[in-house]
């Protein structure tokens, strides 16, 4: 009976602590089914309740650190909001915010365990820890876009996440001399001991931890910095702070002119990656040495066509040489980018059993993400209440459905038939802005069956026609090229 008893209690506590989500997909591609399935028990799996000290998390390291990393659930964030893990995303994001010191140079805990403690595998003391210094731009970056996919305020307005950005953009910023004017001179080796046990391991300044000798700078640095100042600037233009908003705005415009200026090689006609110690630079490389240039991307940072498209290229002429931690970038950018056919094997390969690092928890919440964002072309913005579509699918003949999608306070359900239809319907209790959109250039739309007249617009090369509609509690709309 107490053997019973004590199962009974393990299978109870299991189950407690087994995260639950109604979002669903289906399509015409069984192994995108079976891909979507798999990432998304997958990524569950990795999610726990509040019983642990630190409160409700979500795994995003290693496996079994029993722990979560600011890039890993930086980039993990909206995969995870899409599954309802909302309150986890938060929990964290604030542990990272309130984590901020002077006496750890205004740095974080890079990875937070369980037990709400530094994780003891990057973290000595206050004075010797692991540190990669595009975190807390990271951290702002995703806070922003989870603000727009949620509309929680506190993400601007809570004291600690204004501590943490106010820190972060100016005497982080200062303190590590990671602006414009000082970046390229400042010492490698600025507030770490090689006495230490992690020596120059407390501030690297680039995600990438490999490379071919002493590495001083990374692309990504550029590229987080200018990513968290216009998000900062976002904030507070949200918050009616427009003097503040326009002074950081202006803050991003100075990164960018540094990172076109010192990041591009004109006699290559390509990015640099990282700087060495001996002033030397990769640039693309495949291998032992991986190219980091895909932040350029993910932070949104780079306006020429040309050069986002030869660099999406280079992606795709060798991604299958790529570890999975940065494969786990790549799928959206190709489906914004026309990629859809190679989207999908991409998505299909890494939730594949012969991938043999698919159980690294990135990778799961990841896919959520690439297929909502991607697949679907799903946006919301809590700015504008408003949520958009953009069916990316590979051909008019391929139909894919999203259902009980997390969107602002509450829930959405969107199939697209091929590139030419899409049906929307708002399970919330109040009315949404839906910005229902179709690839190509389109005169009209049938709006449920009513001929609209729509806008384009050339988004960077992205071209698509798309109208605004308010779509009622509980009402399923419909746009089309065709009446139905």
């Amino acid at each position: 009976m107490y053997k019973l008893s004590v199962f009974l209690t393990f299978c109870l506590l299991t189950k407690l602590a087994s995260a639950q989500s109604q979002l669903s997909f289906n399509s015409n591609s069984t192994e995108l089914n079976q891909a979507f399935d798999w990432a998304k028990n997958k990524a569950l799996s990795f999610a726990h309740d509040s019983s642990d000290p630190v409160g409700p998390w979500y795994e995003a390291a290693l496996p079994n650190r029993e722990a979560f990393c600011m890039r890993d659930v930086s980039h993990q964030a909206i995969g995870a909001q899409l599954l309802g893990l909302k309150k986890h995303n938060f929990n964290m994001f604030q542990k990272f915010a309130a984590n901020i010191s002077a006496e750890k140079d205004y740095c974080s805990y890079w990875e937070i365990n369980r037990y709400n403690k530094p994780a003891p595998v990057d973290y000595e003391n206050d004075n010797d820890f692991w540190y990669n210094l595009p975190a807390n731009f990271d951290v702002i970056y995703n806070a922003w876009r989870l603000y727009r996919w949620t509309g929680d305020k506190r993400y601007i307005d809570k004291e600690e996440f204004k501590r943490f950005y106010q820190l972060s953009l100016n005497e982080y910023v200062d303190h590590w001399q990671l602006g414009a004017d000082e970046i390229t001179s400042r010492n490698r080796a600025m507030h770490s001991s090689e006495a230490k046990r992690f020596s120059s391991s407390r501030g690297i300044p680039t995600y990438n931890e490999g490379g071919r000798g002493e590495t001083i700078l990374g692309v990504d640095l550029s590229a987080s910095l200018i990513a968290a100042y216009t998000s900062y600037s976002n904030m507070l233009g949200e918050s009616g702070n427009e003097v503040e908003a326009k002074k950081y705005l202006q803050k991003a415009v100075y990164e960018k002119k540094f990172l076109e200026e010192f990041w591009w090689d004109k006699q290559r006609q390509q990015y640099r990656s990282i700087q060495y110690a001996d002033k030397t630079f990769d640039y693309f490389m495949i291998g032992k040495d991986q190219a980091f240039l895909h932040y350029l991307l993910y932070f949104d940072v780079l306006a020429d066509q040309t050069r986002i498209k030869d660099l999406i290229e280079a992606y795709r002429d060798n991604y299958d040489n790529l570890i999975v931690e940065l494969k786990s970038y790549l799928p959206i950018i190709f489906y914004e980018n026309g990629y859809t056919s190679l989207a999908n094997k991409m998505i299909i390969d890494l939730c594949s059993p012969e991938n043999k690092r698919r159980d690294y928890p990135e990778n799961s919440f990841t896919i959520i993400e690439h297929i909502t964002r991607g697949l679907m072309g799903i946006e919301a913005d809590a700015t504008q209440n408003s949520v958009s579509t953009l069916p990316g699918l590979a051909a008019d003949s391929d139909w894919s459905e999203l259902k009980n999608v997390p969107v602002l306070s509450d829930e959405i359900s969107v199939r697209h038939d091929g590139i030419s239809k899409t049906v929307f319907t708002n399970h919330s209790s109040s009315s949404l802005k839906w910005k229902a959109a179709l690839p190509g250039k389109h005169a009209y739309f049938y709006l449920s069956g009513k001929k609209i007249k729509c806008k384009e617009v050339d988004d960077r090369g992205r071209i698509y026609s798309y109208i605004l509609t308010d779509v009622k509690p509980g009402e399923t709309v419909a746009i089309s090229l065709r009446k139905i």
